[in-house]
């Protein structure tokens, strides 16, 4: 009967290690997906504000010289005085503007980007407790199972020796 829950403790201990392996394989897989979901994402945040700016930039563009257009259909001179302030204004807040879009891409294609590193090391780390549950879950069924073995374990079963 002893040799039947030693066996018991030990197949026990073996579908344990599997089951935290292949319990932490999973959750590694699923942190890889991930980093690379985020690192997909950085890109498109990246692409994506380059193709705001160049719309931003373009929009600015039209607006100055529409009212360039509507200065000179109104016979105002554009090469001095307020009119020339208002243009340069224009070019100037156009440009802000723009390094802003960038900017604020930049910054969301970072987050991404640490994302990505946060759930690429907690693919590398979940695999790392897996073996390591697994080990311990091994160490502890068999150390269960030489103590029940050798007459010292829980039931008080006498040694089968």
């Amino acid at each position: 009967m002893a040799m039947v829950a030693v066996a018991a403790t030990v197949a026990a201990a073996a579908v344990s290690a599997v089951g935290a392996v292949r319990s932490a394989q999973a959750q590694s897989a699923a942190a890889d997906y991930n980093s690379k979901v985020a690192s997909l994402n950085a890109q498109a945040a990246t692409q994506q504000g380059e193709a705001a700016a160049e719309a931003q930039q373009r929009d600015s563009q039209r607006r100055i010289g529409t009212a360039l257009a509507s200065f000179g259909a109104a016979g105002v001179e554009t090469d001095t005085g307020s009119p020339t302030d208002v243009l340069s204004q224009s070019a100037r807040d156009a440009a802000l503007d723009n390094l802003t879009i960038k900017y604020n891409a930049r910054m969301r294609a970072m987050g991404y980007q640490m994302q990505s590193s946060l759930d690429s090391a907690n693919a590398s780390n979940s695999a790392s407790a897996g073996v390591l549950s697994g080990t311990a879950a091994l160490l502890s069924g068999g150390s269960s199972a030489y103590r029940m073995y050798s007459g010292g374990g829980a039931t008080g079963t006498p040694s089968v020796g």
